[in-house]
């Protein structure tokens, strides 16, 4: 363990209870390594951002190669899409309607981790569709669905049960974490987990304070009307060795 035990917690669903842990500014590559996460969903922002401090080590541990810099700034920068995480996240970010995960296995024997999803989030150009003015609320269905069915892939294909996960939302750039996204983040889990057994952990993974899963676990495990998930359509293509989910979100608060 190499959390303090105030950012652990525990999920209580209708099969078994959770381990939630709340990893604020640690390396991804510590957290792996330390067995904590085998998995991991991450939104697609990249640069100065959680996906760009990851690249290199997703890349490195998954057997991807990264993107040659130099040579796409000598070609000016093309669009075309390449099998690798820069590439891959410009264009899910860019994507438009589609709601879209790109789900990335390991090839590299001895990997710490399983595969990594490239998550759409509130900066993706499918959220404008969802958006309420000016992305003052977090659209429900959007962030709950895009948590749920990546949680669902990396679980039913990867057989990963410790998962890291980030804020699918922008404002944490500015330090601000939005408390209805990770709401709707900490509903899917506790909707999944009531579903399905053999989940040991999920990590919410932040570069920064401001972020309180932990605090709304708790009045998660107080409350007597959590739901039940409602699944929706999804669509799946392989290519490279990479599968595209397309989810079907209904448009409609």
């Amino acid at each position: 363990m190499i959390l303090e035990s105030g950012n652990v917690g525990v999920l209580r669903s209708r099969l078994e209870d959770v381990i939630v842990n709340h990893a604020i500014g640690y390396r991804l590559e510590t957290l792996a390594e330390a067995g904590l996460i085998d998995a991991v969903i991450v939104d697609t922002e990249d640069g100065f951002s959680q996906l760009g401090m990851m690249r290199t080590c997703l890349s490195t541990d998954l057997g991807l190669q990264d993107r040659n810099l130099a040579r796409w700034a000598l070609d000016g920068f093309p669009e075309k899409l390449e099998r690798n995480i820069a590439s891959l996240s410009d264009w899910n970010r860019a994507r438009d309607p589609e709601v879209t995960l790109v789900t990335i296995p390991s090839e590299r024997q001895g990997s710490l981790l399983r595969g990594a999803i490239l998550a759409p989030y509130d900066g993706s150009a499918c959220y404008t569709h969802f958006a309420t003015p000016e992305h003052d609320r977090p659209h429900h269905d959007f962030m709950y669905n895009v948590t749920y069915e990546a949680i669902a892939y990396a679980y039913r294909v990867w057989n990963a049960r410790r998962i890291g996960i980030t804020h699918l939302s922008r404002s944490k750039y500015a330090g601000k974490y939005h408390r209805d996204v990770t709401t709707c983040q900490i509903e899917a889990m506790v909707h999944f987990c009531g579903e399905h057994r053999g989940m040991e952990s999920f990590t919410f993974l932040d570069d920064s304070v401001g972020n309180v899963p932990l605090k709304l676990v708790k009045e998660f495990n107080e409350r007597t009307d959590i739901g039940a998930h409602r699944p929706i359509r999804i669509s799946e293509l392989e290519f490279w060795g990479l599968t595209f989910v397309d989810l079907d979100i209904s448009k409609a608060s």
